[in-house]
């Protein structure tokens, strides 16, 4: 009985809402470990496209029990409004199989107000946030105000702490327009409501998580963003708040390493980013606009255009040094149908200097020149393949060359959106 993690292995969007979604019907609990609702993993069915931002991708499963665990950041307006959206597709959230863990930290409107500030007011800081809370969330927590769900049982405290947090956040922002929109009175009141919506999902998830593990359930856990937006590990500043790679888990879902069994590193035949930051591999051509309009690439949450470009392996087995994969699934490759060459970058030069590593300084890794290896395009449609080897050669010698320079078996191809196109190569890796 395997317990598996799915990470993403670039900077996001790589389909990880799609894989967990296939998987979760093999597993007792999804548990979403990190992150909040600035998140955005699309699962597609049944001719329906359905975007998660908080909720854990295993809810579309009855018999699968998701956890919001200790280490997400949660809106409880965001999450109320996804609960309530889900309702009207026809599926109920009921407190059963959406758990809350006691200690995940609480995103209040003014975490919102002053991530927008930084990001378009006179405190700029271009680091390209979706304006959600999460920063200044995470923030908090770190420097010991922040408060959790398990505080808002206690109606008194949790009034007089987001008075004074209130209080505070006047006296270095005062003059904001937002701000005053939300008068603490407001805040109190819609806040408290909200949260008391969701207190009947509200569990202490360390215990929960426990005797799972003792009754031996299987577990899938599910992080956001992916490895190159990790705090410790991306491209930093240009990171999310919080540890989005594997050792993520033991700190944002509360178990230890060793209940980590296998894990599946998800990413696209080729690579995107949002935001800012660099991206040796960005394409600023037809070719990369064909990638966008061909993958839709813009994202979940924000509708935001990426940038796209190459799939750069450097990159990658860097990823995969950080969560050492067990196997990888190699997404949307039915994207780049119509390509007649594929690159993979399979090296760096940094003035003038060759280097298969991932730097940390952004100052070097905005003056890398990608060095890569061309294959012929196999300009065939793969949305109807479902065996690995009814793939076109020129395909099946683009994935062995990821394969062999990362070091590691790929064990799912993606050639579409929905479920059912999907390719299993190993299938043991995912049983």
């Amino acid at each position: 009985m395997k317990n598996v993690a799915v990470a993403g292995a670039q900077w996001g969007d790589e389909g990880k809402g799609k894989v967990v979604d296939i998987l979760a019907q093999k597993f007792d609990f999804v548990i979403r470990y990190q992150g909040g609702h600035n998140a955005g993993h699309s699962v597609v069915f049944g001719g329906k496209r359905y975007a998660l931002h908080v909720l854990p991708s295993g809810v579309f499963h009855p018999d699968t029990v998701n956890i919001v665990g200790n280490g997400v950041v949660v809106d409880p307006f965001a999450l109320l409004k996804e609960i309530e959206g889900m309702a009207q597709k026809g599926l109920t959230i009921s407190p059963d199989r959406l758990l809350i863990s006691d200690r995940a930290h609480i995103i209040l409107p003014y975490h919102g107000i002053i991530d927008r500030w930084r990001e378009s007011g006179p405190g700029k800081r271009h680091i390209g946030t979706t304006g959600r809370g999460i920063g200044p969330a995470y923030e908090w927590k770190a420097s010991r105000r922040g408060l959790r769900f398990c505080d808002a049982r206690d109606k008194d405290l949790f009034r007089n702490r987001i008075e004074a947090e209130y209080k505070a956040i006047c006296a270095l922002y005062g003059d904001l327009d937002e701000l005053k929109e939300w008068p603490v009175s407001r805040v109190l009141e819609e806040s408290i409501a909200a949260v008391d919506r969701l207190l009947p999902h509200v569990v202490d998830s360390v215990y929960v998580l426990a005797e799972a593990r003792r009754q031996k359930k299987r577990m899938l856990f599910e992080g956001a963003q992916a490895t190159l937006l990790d705090v410790d590990f991306g491209t930093y500043p240009y990171v999310t708040s919080s540890n989005s790679c594997v050792s993520g888990i033991t700190a944002g879902a509360g178990v230890p390493p060793a209940a980590v069994e296998r894990t599946i590193g998800i990413c696209k035949a080729y690579t995107t980013r949002v935001g800012k930051g660099p991206f040796p591999t960005e394409l600023h051509d037809d070719v990369g606009g064909q990638l966008r309009d061909a993958g839709h690439e813009y994202g979940t949450t924000t509708g935001r255009p990426r940038r796209c470009g190459w799939l750069d392996l450097v990159a990658l087995k860097y990823t995969h040094l950080i969560n050492e994969f067990t196997t990888l699934a190699i997404m949307k490759l039915d994207v780049m149908d119509k390509l007649e060459e594929v690159k993979l970058c399979v090296g760096y030069t940094i003035d003038g200097k060759e280097t298969q590593q991932f730097p940390a300084a952004l100052s070097d890794l905005e003056r890398v020149k990608p060095v890569y290896k061309s294959f012929p395009g196999w300009k065939t449609p793969l949305h109807e393949v479902r065996r690995y080897d009814a793939l076109p050669v020129e395909a099946k010698r683009y994935l062995e060359a990821i394969q062999d320079y990362i070091g590691c078996p790929i064990g799912l191809v993606s050639v579409g959106p929905d479920r059912e196109q999907t390719i299993f190569h190993h299938a043991d890796y995912f049983n």
